[in-house]
């Protein structure tokens, strides 16, 4: 049996054990709408996540963020320009919360249809979890990873 089942094994018995285990956890979680806060200044949490765009993303989604990436072409579904998602969102906002679910991929996303692009949160922290560089665990690592992410495409916004 893998590390991670037995932790789902163990943290499902320690739910089903105590109410109190479950109240703790939903407290200690972002409110809905918002996504953690890792304490990093704007301009670090937007070049680490330029630079992790490079590494994993722009293949697809290409160097600007267009959708224009060298595998795009080979895609069933064309990537999307993330450029683009305030001016698109209902609000004209930046979606946070949605563009960091649909990163991490481990919750499904309504309104999105089947899922072509990795589920890069497993990625992520399956990767993070073997290099035990800091005091963070793989998960912890891969949220703060996302977070960049996230934080870097919200900094390519443009408004039309």
């Amino acid at each position: 049996m893998n590390a991670r089942r037995r932790s789902i094994e163990v943290l499902q018995r320690a739910i089903a054990a105590t109410g109190a285990l479950a109240a703790v956890l939903l407290l200690a979680a972002p409110a809905s709408g918002q996504i953690r806060d890792y304490g990093e200044s704007p301009g670090f949490a937007v070049a680490s996540g330029r630079v992790t765009f490079q590494r994993y993303c722009a293949s697809c989604h290409g160097a600007n963020a267009l959708g224009d990436g060298n595998v795009a072409q080979y895609l069933r579904i064309p990537p999307a320009n993330l450029t683009l998602l305030a001016a698109n969102s209902e609000n004209g906002e930046f979606p946070e919360e949605q563009v960091y679910e649909y990163i991490d991929g481990r919750r499904p996303v309504a309104g999105h249809g089947t899922r072509e692009m990795p589920v890069w949160g497993e990625v992520f922290q399956s990767t993070l979890a073997m290099q035990p560089t800091t005091e963070e665990d793989g998960e912890t690592r891969a949220g703060r990873m996302i977070y960049q992410l996230v934080e870097y495409v919200r900094s390519i916004q443009v408004t039309e």
